[in-house]
């Protein structure tokens, strides 16, 4: 289970990576290499004017594009060929390849999510200490079936306060029931059974349906994610606990773990969502990341010249800074949340 996470939050990176590098080939420009994974090399071949390479960290993988900036041309290829010599509509295409894969992949993943579709039940997010939740056995990333909405689950629990009931849960692949003892009366904080839930789950569609609304969605989704690292933005220089909401690599495989042993299905749900995550992460105007790149070609094209190297290194500097460490800290809670 742990390689098919792996694989799959692999996938959407590597995903990435083929966008930029086709839109390269579609407008005749080399790229020197596409790897999978980060050197040390396992095996490498040299195809027309590509190097393929096969690494030994198989986590994601790169491109090298020639002349991303003019020092970069490689003097044994054509001009032609070189980025910097592209008209501007080429760079902003090649450029924007990535992100283009990433919606695609997120849109045909959940294409297949909604063509397959999920049972829809209560997704326990949580589980509050000493809780009648906590003492009956429930357990976070556990399903409680046979609910279609929030309602019907709390009109359940009402309808069995002061009195057992039997709840149906699916864990790690498995069912099974769980009695519970709910109290006469809410708790102080207004619930009967001290649970943080949602509601998961998608109604089975046909094919051309699916593709449709599956399209609408990933739409949906672009404007969440954006809207709501607009609002990270914000807390950055207002309150740093937001840090708390994000996680990183490590965090991510704990995710894809658990959305795994939950069900294949979930699982691809969880990988949609990611792809177009990144989609929209890496198309803010951030040095380093592609949105940072299109800022810098459409400043250039403005200007009429190149930024100065001087400039482009100390942007780029700045940009590599704050993202590692953010990764950085995101990294260490991840770990301090394992334990």
């Amino acid at each position: 289970m742990g390689f098919l996470v792996f694989f799959g939050l692999s996938l959407v990176i590597i995903f990435h990576e083929l966008g930029h590098f086709l839109m390269s080939k579609i407008f005749g420009v080399a790229v020197e290499e596409l790897g999978l994974g980060f050197p040390p090399r396992i095996w490498g071949k040299k195809i027309g004017k590509t190097f393929y390479s096969i690494n030994w960290i198989l986590w994601g993988g790169f491109l090298k594009i020639n002349g991303l900036r003019e020092e970069t041309e490689v003097k044994d290829l054509p001009p032609k060929t070189s980025f910097t010599r592209q008209k501007f509509y080429k760079k902003a295409f090649i450029i924007s390849g990535g992100v283009l894969a990433n919606f695609l992949l997120g849109w045909a993943l959940l294409s297949l999510v909604m063509f397959a579709g999920i049972p829809q039940s209560i997704l326990v997010e949580a589980v509050k200490p000493d809780s009648v939740a906590y003492n009956s056995g429930i357990q976070k990333g556990d399903l409680i079936l046979n609910f279609k909405n929030s309602d019907d689950f709390n009109a359940y629990l009402y309808s069995n306060r002061g009195k057992g009931a039997i709840l149906s849960i699916k864990r790690n692949g498995e069912q099974k029931e769980i009695r519970v003892e709910l109290p006469a009366e809410r708790s102080k904080t207004g619930e009967f059974l001290g649970i943080y839930y949602s509601e998961t789950g998608m109604q089975k569609t046909g094919i051309w349906e699916s593709i449709i609304k599956s399209f609408d969605l990933s739409v949906q989704m672009i404007v969440f994610y954006f809207t709501g690292y607009l609002t990270l933005i914000g807390k950055i220089f207002t309150n740093w606990s937001f840090l708390n909401n994000l996680v990183g690599p490590i965090g991510l495989f704990a995710m894809g773990s658990t959305a795994s042993k939950v069900g294949f299905v979930y699982f691809l749900q969880l990988l949609a969502s990611l792809s177009i995550n990144l989609m929209v992460f890496n198309f803010f105007p951030f040095p380093v990341l592609d949105g940072g790149w299109f800022l810098i070609i459409l400043i250039e094209k403005i200007k009429g010249s190149p930024l100065s190297k001087k400039t482009e290194q100390i942007l780029n500097s700045i940009g590599f800074l704050v993202l590692f460490s953010a990764f950085f800290l995101i990294t260490i809670k991840d770990i301090v949340n394992l334990f």
